[in-house]
């Protein structure tokens, strides 16, 4: 029998977290582990306008690290997304 904390911690708290989609773009390439450097070639922006897009999603899933951020996408399912939004382009 499973008792009404048990079924807390098997829930996924909904994500609050909303990224455009250019922060989208930014994150799925963070989670193929490119560099700052490297998405701006891919994306046709500078590297530090890419910089400015991690600085704003660090900020939106309150970490410190790329990492951080990508795991967080991960367990909220925002990489499907941000993938679906890569495939349209």
């Amino acid at each position: 029998m499973h008792t009404a904390s048990t079924l807390q911690v098997n829930r996924q708290p909904e994500p609050t977290v909303r990224l455009t989609p250019r922060e989208q773009q930014v994150l799925l390439w963070c989670a193929y582990g490119k560099t700052s450097w490297e998405i701006g070639r891919i994306l046709g922006c500078k590297e530090s306008t890419v910089n400015f897009h991690v600085g704003n999603i660090l900020r939106k899933f309150e970490v410190e690290t790329r990492v951080a951020a990508v795991i967080k996408a991960i367990r909220y399912k925002l990489l499907d997304a941000c993938e679906e939004v890569q495939d349209e382009r």
